[in-house]
């Protein structure tokens, strides 16, 4: 049996079906944690601090002075890198911008599970309330890890480019491989996220009317 919290006094989940085992059973149990405002709330308000201080600071390892310093997108946030693409950057970017992709790569070790977790939690949350009696929608947010986990195979090809320079390292055209995964996996996270919230309020908007029309009074 499996226990959404929903830290909201609501009945966020319920019990799985009987024949429910094994690895959905897993996930179900694993995201249906996350399903919860208390998550959510300490969820949002890391990662709002940590994409603070990646995209808009003026921190040495932060994505503006990577672009400063290397004159162009880092491969991080670009949806698609070739194996020329990764040398040509690393090339570019010179002894001070590869020190400072460097630094981000060392930041970036934390970053990933932020920004998954949060993006986790969100679906959980939503999915929770929008269908509390199928409790194994909320495995679908497991979906979030998935991008966390490209993010951080992204990661190590990136460090595997920059111990290589300026050699080529094998791994060149994985890590572009691994950045559309990562883009397209949190993009489908994102449409899901849209598309939950927008259900759920035309089910709130929906039951609002049914119990205002019931307590209506008669003329």
């Amino acid at each position: 049996m499996v226990a959404i919290d929903t830290g909201s006094g609501e009945a966020g989940g319920r019990a799985t079906h009987p024949g429910a085992a094994g690895p959905v059973a897993g996930l179900t149990r694993r995201m249906g944690r996350l399903a919860s405002w208390r998550v959510w709330m300490a969820s949002a308000a890391v990662f709002v601090v940590f994409a603070g201080v990646f995209f808009s600071s003026s921190a040495s390892f932060a994505i503006p002075e990577v672009e400063a310093a290397c004159g162009q997108a880092p491969l991080d946030v670009r949806f698609h890198s070739t194996a020329d693409d990764v040398a040509d950057f690393l090339s570019a970017c010179g002894p001070v911008g590869r020190g400072a992709y460097r630094s981000l790569q060392v930041a970036d070790l934390i970053y990933p599970l932020v920004f998954a977790v949060f993006m986790a939690s969100s679906l959980a949350v939503v999915l929770s309330r929008l269908a509390p009696d199928r409790p194994a929608l909320v495995g679908l947010a497991g979906l979030a890890l998935v991008g966390g986990g490209a993010d951080y195979l992204e990661n190590v090809f990136a460090w595997r480019a920059l111990a290589a320079f300026p050699e080529t390292a094998s791994t060149n055209a994985l890590l572009g491989i691994a950045s559309a995964v990562k883009t397209l996996t949190f993009w489908i996270v994102g449409a899901l996220l849209l598309v939950s919230i927008g259900a759920l309020v035309v089910q709130r908007v929906g039951r609002w009317r049914r119990v205002r029309s019931v307590v209506r009074p008669v003329a």
